[in-house]
């Protein structure tokens, strides 16, 4: 009985996932395989049975744009690249590769910024779910920094993805009325 009782023991950390599993890592750029943090929608499994190719990846990541919310009303929206060409050749490579090798639970955590402001980095999630490549992006290397540092920190510009051709945004609810603004769905070719 205490040998059964050891044997589960000592085989309960191997049954367990593995911790984060490094992709790259240099100056610019980080990626990493994880699970979806808490507080998302849990869509596991994640799987795509094709090869994700890095052009396929680039394709999605250097058109995409967001807008800054404007506080005053009846003000025109600003749009913004998300990724500047610089940072989607970099991240479109380490991001197509940790896409391939995630396992069914995990998603490609990274964080990429231009190598001359390391500190104003893009950070975000991507997964394949289906046919379709979900991208979450969590912070944003903004051109409105300045304006947050000098306001007051609880009045922060909201943003939002633009949805570009057959993109959409992911909806929560089932009656398509709750879109998480910051989730970008892009089905896979």
């Amino acid at each position: 009985m205490v040998g059964a009782l050891f044997l589960v023991l000592w085989s309960a950390p191997s049954c367990s996932t593995r911790a984060h599993l490094q992709i790259h890592q240099s100056d610019g750029l980080s990626v990493v395989l994880r699970e979806l943090p808490a507080g998302y929608p849990s869509l596991a499994p994640f799987h795509y049975a094709r090869v994700i190719e890095p052009n396929d990846t680039f394709a999605i990541l250097e058109p995409l744009h967001y807008d800054v919310g404007s506080q005053l009303p009846f003000s025109r929206e600003e749009r913004h690249r998300v990724f500047t060409r610089h940072q989607a050749e970099v991240l479109a490579p380490a991001l197509a590769k940790a896409l391939n090798l995630a396992l069914p639970h995990e998603v490609a955590a990274f964080i990429v910024s231009d190598a001359q402001k390391p500190p104003r980095g893009t950070k975000g999630l991507a997964f394949v779910h289906g046919h379709e490549l979900h991208l979450i992006i969590e912070e944003l290397r903004t051109s409105f920094s300045q304006r947050e540092q000098t306001s007051d920190q609880q009045q922060k510009p909201r943003w939002e993805l633009l949805p570009g051709g057959t993109q959409r945004h992911y909806v929560h609810h089932s009656g398509g009325t709750s879109t998480i603004p910051n989730w970008i769905i892009t089905p896979l070719q």
